[in-house]
């Protein structure tokens, strides 16, 4: 049923030595309830906006991961068409036994194997930090939508989370974030370069109060967040000293404030 949308197969070589993080290594790490997903209210926002109705519209998750975000939508929206891809051969071999409706395919994000005008709704949650050619990205999302579809990308804003508990105890994180993210701005101009209309960027700003017991709690789950993974053992293993440094000097029910920022920005692929 994929197969008539696709181009002529091209050759995926990637040096995952140049990647942010192998996630082939961590899959079976990385797949726990703190990554649940809700079905996608952009996705359900876009289709009540569709006169001729939502019936085989088709969606692409790009950078899908272990498939949760599909696995929601396809849940809760019969009829569409799911496709979900990852570069990591590691995180779709979860997201199959997950979902078995939705098609899984591997591929670069930068060089996706579909033909122009395939999807309807394109959607990025929480990984174009793991792509290393955002620019060409952002253009073969355009290249991909139809007329009249809509690419939807939610993930963080770092800038506007400077306390996150991830950052005040690991500025590793924050360096490796600063150099991985791109401003909203940064974002935006390159939407608005490949032709991207009706640009929207909004925030959710979530503030929390932990003990230094619970961040420590956290933090010692690695895989909880790929911050954490992708920062060299060194920096991660003083991260965790810090804490306990803080715990026996304040007391593990000492509390502290960790600011979370989401950040969502709409593109509309606009009729000529």
């Amino acid at each position: 049923m994929i197969g008539v949308y696709y181009t002529r197969a091209r050759q995926m070589i990637v040096d995952l030595s140049k990647q942010r993080l192998n996630y082939d290594k961590i899959a079976h790490l990385y797949d726990e309830p703190i990554r649940d997903y809700a079905v996608d209210p952009n996705l359900v926002n876009f289709l009540a906006q569709q006169p001729e109705g939502a019936a085989r519209k088709r969606i692409l998750d790009l950078g899908c991961g272990t498939g949760k975000q599909l696995t929601a939508d396809y849940t809760a929206l019969p009829g569409l068409q799911f496709i979900g891809m990852d570069l990591f051969s590691g995180m779709l071999h979860v997201a199959r036994r997950r979902a078995s409706g939705v098609a899984w395919i591997q591929g670069d994000s930068a060089n996706p194997p579909f033909a122009s005008g395939s999807f309807d709704y394109i959607t990025n949650q929480f990984s174009y930090q793991h792509a290393r050619q955002r620019e060409k990205m952002v253009a073969e999302i355009y290249r991909l939508l139809k007329r009249g579809g809509r690419f939807v990308l939610n993930n963080i804003d770092p800038w506007h989370m400077r306390e996150w508990l991830v950052y005040q105890f690991f500025p590793a994180a924050w360096a490796l974030d600063v150099n991985d993210f791109l401003t909203v701005e940064k974002f935006v101009g390159l939407l608005e370069t490949a032709g991207f209309t009706h640009i929207e960027v909004s925030r959710r700003n979530h503030l929390t109060e932990m003990t230094l017991n619970e961040v420590y709690e956290y933090a010692s789950k690695r895989p909880r967040a790929s911050q954490l993974m992708a920062i060299p053992d060194k920096d991660y293993t003083e991260g965790l000293r810090s804490v306990q440094d803080k715990i026996n000097s304040l007391g593990g029910e000492a509390t502290i404030q960790s600011t979370f920022c989401f950040l969502t920005i709409i593109g509309d692929k606009t009729y000529e």
